[in-house]
């Protein structure tokens, strides 16, 4: 998911907590000796024991100010496209009349503020551009870490014990991307 930060690939050195994880999570013995193994005579599998140099991949320092980050969102078409929180309302509004295309649907002047009405239950309800129909707690980059996982549906229920109120049409779900988490 290297777009999500914004590169094409992302390199993390591979040593023995990468072999344990694969053995955690029931990978077949002989693949793991295999990788392992290959990383090995490649010299990509990396010691913390001082019998290696330390790795030098940039000479570049990046520092970052945790004050300056924004709480963002994704689209809204396209997973890697952020959109600050504070600007999704006009980003969403614009694009809903812009050309068709990136962070475009066309629509005409007369559709933006259309609205249907439909029964649900035996209740009716009303949708229109920008209504929520799913809530879910869903991702492979988020659900491989059962940490993550957990402290979502604990957020999620917290919401909702405080008040956050969930239309009943909205389907809600959690549910792992991965396998690991189970």
């Amino acid at each position: 998911m290297a777009p999500e930060y914004g590169a094409t690939c992302g390199f993390f050195p591979v040593d023995s907590k990468t072999v344990d994880y694969l053995k955690l999570t029931s990978r077949n013995s002989n693949h793991i000796d295999v990788v392992e193994k290959y990383l090995r005579s490649q010299g990509m599998f990396r010691l913390y024991d001082g019998s290696q140099p330390t790795p030098n991949y940039s000479g570049d320092l990046m520092k970052l100010n945790l004050e300056t980050v924004q709480p963002s969102l994704s689209g809204p078409k396209r997973p890697h496209d952020r959109v600050d929180l504070k600007s999704m309302k006009s980003d969403f509004t614009s694009a809903l009349s812009n050309p068709v295309g990136f962070k475009g649907y066309g629509l005409k002047q007369e559709a933006l503020n259309k609205e249907v009405k439909f029964n649900f239950k035996g209740e009716e309800h009303t949708l229109k551009h920008g209504s929520l129909v799913i809530a879910a707690i869903t991702s492979c980059t988020n659900t491989s870490n059962p940490d993550v996982m957990l402290a979502a549906g604990i957020l999620a229920r917290n919401a909702v014990a405080k008040g956050l109120k969930v239309k009943p049409y909205i389907k809600c779900s959690l549910s792992p991307g991965s396998g690991v988490v189970t």
